[in-house]
């Protein structure tokens, strides 16, 4: 099986609203062997990716509410898989920090975010879960979720504020 290419938007087209990225994506209601199909095919795209802390289906194109998230990949049984999920809360003092994406390569943007979150969501197999996370954890969900919500990290930057070239390895 080929794996899935993420979406990766050209300089010029970083702001556009005619990609797939702004649309938001379908709640799933099938759980069966498609689907763990297409987790299956995701989880190869995100471990794919040295760089890579969460990955949406939507970045691949399938248009599905889930996303994978692990902030440290020597240890895969750290590997979340959220399905549908929602925010129940944001709280704590805000935090202003560089995000970058993997469909936005080569740049990064100053991001206001709460430090803690509090989601519910189904794991891959329809069970239901919440968790909490706080600082970098808590933003790398956000940044999924919003994903799914056909959101970009460059629209909750400030209009003032510009996106800054990285000189970083994309692999």
């Amino acid at each position: 099986m080929e794996i899935l290419k993420i979406i990766q938007l050209a300089d010029d087209t970083i702001y556009s609203k005619d990609t797939s990225l702004r649309k938001p994506s379908e709640i799933v209601t099938d759980f069966g062997t498609e689907f763990q199909s297409e987790v299956d095919q995701l989880l190869e795209v995100f471990y794919s990716w040295k760089i890579a802390v969460g990955l949406s289906a939507p970045q691949v194109g399938i248009q599905k509410r889930f996303a994978i998230i692990n902030i440290d990949k020597s240890k895969p049984e750290n590997t979340v898989v959220i399905v549908n999920p929602v925010i129940q809360s944001e709280s704590g003092k805000k935090d202003l920090k560089h995000e970058s994406c993997l469909s936005i390569p080569q740049y990064r943007g100053v991001v206001e975010r709460r430090k803690n979150t509090h989601i519910t969501f189904l794991d891959r197999y329809g069970e239901k879960k919440q968790l909490s996370a706080e600082g970098f954890l808590a933003r790398v969900y956000l940044h999924e979720i919003d994903h799914l919500n056909g959101i970009l990290f460059v629209d909750r930057m400030k209009p003032n504020d510009v996106l800054e070239k990285v000189e970083t390895k994309w692999e």
